[in-house]
């Protein structure tokens, strides 16, 4: 039996020649290029000396350019192509021989991101043209894998350049806008500055409602100025932080109803009181941490929507898509990092690099601690912790607990304040909680929960009831049983349920007499009230 076996075999100066080519490729391809036109014209010219072609074209399909080199006058000329449509792949699909003419050839490799052609191959031992062979086609497969990963690569940086350039341009025009107007920043300049007893911020009776708008900044710069921030951190009072007050107060949203700029304020004096009621917290705290808390309750809400986490998770917003979870907290804190860093409120610029580096990382604990999640999660440790006879706090870890505690106490205290100022909250609350409701019924078609349903708007007394007996009741009771100077909190916050209670019994006397709706002093709905009282 005649056994006829076909081998093809490439000779060791073959292999060599193809070795020598890869390797100055990678060479080629290792380095960083000024642009894509220059990455392309190198991949050109380290193609052609290896085939001996007269030209070597580059197609890209992208509204760039394709390169193309001339080995007889050794110029680059860039010719404008229209896109074509490749998947990204390394796959490469082989091209075919093809005459041109007598002396002319032309072979072609496509790939799925370029396509790259060799043209008129010279001969080794003459002028004259040959054609393409088996050797030039796996020689250009060889390489154009290469090119392909290099490709790609360039590819990615360059989108990922033109993306950070957009993000700069965005950031740039968000500075603009955010940035209080000169002649605000003046004014609170040059204005003088109330003391604190007579803005009532020491008092955790304090409300922010029938301050003027000018005076909710003043109160801001008050409760700086007298925690001594200023003076130990070197802010330029003048320069920065007037500026950046005001810039905080253009980040949240006026139309808000009640996640706005009043709900800031009030959050930090709460804070700002139980500071100053006792000397035991700021002996506790280090002088870090106090400044990171009047930051973190003061920008805890910046650019709040009027809508929740889950809300934002279930319409599947950008937010949620950029942070996964506490996508609202999340975003409170970049944005408080965008205007600490914004030209003119660098507030935080007196800092050493270390010092800077802790504030931040204490100002994002404290901001993403707001989320009822974590409060949820948390405190059944912090309740534990309060039950023993003595703690020190030395340990960061329970330092870090009792801030994240204490940031949630101050962000609930509207439930501790005088009975109509309370009242009027709710109603506020409501008509938010209400609104994300209305869109969840209108969206997704499904009833909403209780709080958001409006049609429990005559149950809000009840709900109320419930929030401070599951919510806010146990971490009062748990901080006033800490620091008793803080008790007014929690005496509030009992007076107010008792209130609601009253209310609640009323409703369902109401409700046993067959009525449908339950009545505060005005009769009216809490929409109209709201409105009203704005």
């Amino acid at each position: 039996m005649n056994i006829h076996i076909y081998v093809n075999v490439i000779s060791v100066s073959v292999c060599i020649c193809i070795c020598q080519a890869l390797i100055e490729m990678a060479q080629v391809l290792s380095k960083e290029h000024q642009s894509f036109e220059v990455l392309l014209s190198k991949m050109a010219a380290t193609i052609m000396p290896f085939t001996h072609a007269q030209y070597c074209t580059i197609f890209i399909p992208s509204k760039q350019t394709s390169v193309t080199e001339d080995n007889t006058n050794n110029y680059f000329r860039y010719v404008p192509i229209q896109p074509v449509l490749f998947l990204l792949s390394y796959t490469i699909k082989m091209g075919h021989l093809c005459k041109l003419h007598a002396h002319t050839a032309k072979l072609s490799i496509y790939c799925y991101l370029a396509v790259c052609q060799l043209m008129n191959k010279q001969s080794r031992d003459s002028d004259e043209m040959e054609a393409f062979n088996r050797y030039d086609e796996r020689l250009l497969e060889d390489l154009a894998v290469y090119c392909g990963l290099a490709l790609q690569y360039a590819q990615a940086v360059q989108i990922t350049e033109e993306r950070r350039a957009s993000i700069e341009v965005t950031q740039e025009v968000l500075a603009y806008h955010i940035t209080a107007a000169e002649e605000e920043i003046q004014a609170l300049q040059e204005a003088m500055i109330p003391s604190g007893e007579s803005l009532n911020i020491f008092d955790f009776h304090f409300s922010g409602f029938g301050l003027p708008d000018d005076l909710t900044t003043q109160a801001t710069i008050r409760m700086f100025l007298d925690l001594n921030l200023v003076q130990d951190f070197n802010i330029d009072y003048k320069v920065s932080l007037c500026q950046w007050v005001l810039t905080v107060k253009r980040g949240y949203r006026n139309r808000v109803p009640y996640h706005n700029w009043n709900h800031a304020l009030s959050t930090a004096q709460s804070m700002f009181a139980m500071l100053m009621a006792t000397g035991q917290l700021q002996t506790i705290f280090s002088r870090l941490e106090i400044l990171a808390l009047m930051i973190a309750t003061l920008n805890h809400d910046l650019d709040h929507r009027g809508v929740n986490n889950s809300y934002i998770e279930r319409t599947q917003q950008p937010l949620a898509q950029l942070y996964g979870h506490s996508s609202l907290e999340n975003h409170h804190y970049n944005l408080c990092l965008f205007i600490l860093n914004n030209t003119g409120s660098q507030i935080l610029s007196g800092l050493s690099t270390e010092d800077h580096k802790t504030v931040l990382h204490l100002i994002k604990r404290a901001i993403l601690a707001t989320d009822l999640t974590v409060y949820m999660e948390r405190r059944k440790e912090f309740f534990s912790l309060a039950k023993k006879k003595r703690v020190s706090w030395k340990s960061e870890k329970q330092r870090d607990l009792l801030r994240s505690m204490l940031m949630t106490a101050s962000d609930l205290s509207a439930i501790t304040k005088p009975w109509p100022e309370q009242r009027r909250i709710a109603n506020l609350v409501a008509k938010e909680f209400f609104a994300q409701g209305d869109k969840e019924r209108e969206q997704f078609k499904i009833e909403p929960i209780d709080v958001m349903n409006r049609e429990n708007s005559t149950r809000l007394p009840n709900m109320q009831v419930e929030y401070i007996d599951e919510i806010c009741y146990p971490l009062y009771k748990t901080v006033s049983g800490l620091f008793n100077s803080c008790s007014p909190l929690l005496s509030g916050c009992k007076k107010n349920r008792e209130n609601w209670l009253q209310l609640a019994e009323e409703a369902e006397e109401d409700n046993n007499e067959n009525s449908s709706t339950v009545t505060f002093e005005t009769h009216k709905s809490i929409d109209e009230e709201t409105q009203t009282e704005e």
